[in-house]
């Protein structure tokens, strides 16, 4: 059997051009551009995305709870800090990093809530402290990873200022029934 380096039917040449050849790997050229530019565009959108998790994920979540410890309080005061409130400190109308909120109870006793911006490591968390029906005080983390947070009520209403990690700033109010 013998193999020919040309093969022919009909007396021409079988396979590809050069002009052909050049223009196939043109276009895989230009898909594969094109692949590289979407890739891009698809992690430079991830990154953004990443980067405002604070006010797609975090910051509506912590207004839900934070609007609605605002709403149902009966009164409230904004403090320094939480260890200065519990130590005496008198209250403050704006800078604070703890507000003591006070909720009128069907018997008619008083029950309160504390919401303290506490610094744990690099970053701030903001923490509800509440006090259960044998004495016990819990807590629990409203949100985490924030650069900042404070409390003011200088305008009759309450109101806190959350700073997220990568300086994006929202505010929630509300007030005393």
């Amino acid at each position: 059997m013998k193999i020919s380096p040309v093969h022919r039917r009909n007396g021409k040449a079988r396979g590809f051009t050069l002009v052909e050849t050049s223009a196939a790997m043109s276009v895989l050229l230009g898909l594969g551009v094109a692949l590289v530019v979407m890739l891009q565009q698809h992690v430079s959108f991830m990154d953004f995305a990443r980067q405002q998790s604070f006010l797609t994920s975090e910051a509506p979540q912590a207004g839900n709870l934070l609007g609605r410890l605002f709403g149902s309080a009966d009164h409230y005061f904004v403090y320094e800090s939480r260890p200065a409130a519990l130590a005496g400190a008198a209250p403050v109308l704006v800078n604070g990093r703890a507000v003591r909120l006070y909720f009128d109870e069907s018997s008619g006793g008083t029950r309160e809530h504390w919401i303290a911006a506490e610094v744990v490591g690099a970053t701030t968390e903001l923490r509800c402290y509440s006090t259960g029906l044998d004495g016990t005080e819990f807590s629990w983390t409203v949100c985490r990873g924030l650069a900042g947070a404070t409390f003011r009520c200088d305008e009759g209403i309450l109101g806190v200022t959350l700073q997220g990690p990568r300086g994006e700033e929202i505010s929630y109010y509300g007030g005393s029934r």
